[in-house]
């Protein structure tokens, strides 16, 4: 009697069935499912920490141009790299400002690979600096959807 327990055993086949198998591959789907949803928000939100983060270094440069002796805002792109406050390396300004608030997101999408550009608006009382942003549903000044704005001095209204 143990030798035929000993025997089943022995001979006794392993694997697994394939429901088993069904079950591991369904896991994994939802697993690799839920990875990839959260990257592309992870991906997301760190382009637009970027875009705020640029946003706020092009105010930040027409505050100190604005505070230097000038005391006026730039009005022109060249003014941001005439002063000892530079712009980042990878951020620039629009040759040509706008002269009023975008129309749409993609006029106030930063264009570029490596240097973004950014869309602004001059105005005597500051400027205005516009990325996208897809949780805004409008903006104080245009009310154009998807658009953000940050704004040195009173800004452009």
């Amino acid at each position: 009697m143990i030798r035929n327990k000993i025997n089943s055993l022995i001979n006794k086949e392993r694997g697994f069935t394939i429901v088993e198998l069904l079950i591991v591959i369904v896991v994994i789907g939802i697993l690799a499912a839920i990875t990839i949803v959260s990257y592309t928000g992870i991906t997301a939100q760190a382009t637009l920490a970027k875009y705020k983060q640029d946003a706020s270094s092009i105010v930040s440069v027409a505050e100190v141009i604005y505070n230097s002796s000038v005391s006026a805002y730039p009005q022109t792109a060249a003014a941001f790299t005439s002063t000892t406050a530079k712009l980042p390396g990878n951020v620039a300004v629009n040759a040509t400002p706008l002269t009023a608030a975008p129309t749409s997101v993609s006029n106030a999408t930063p264009s570029g690979t490596t240097t973004l550009t950014y869309a602004w608006w001059p105005c005597g009382a500051g400027i205005n600096v516009y990325y996208p942003d897809p949780a805004v549903t409008t903006t104080a000044t245009s009310g154009t959807i998807g658009v953000a704005v940050a704004k040195a001095g009173a800004g452009c209204s």
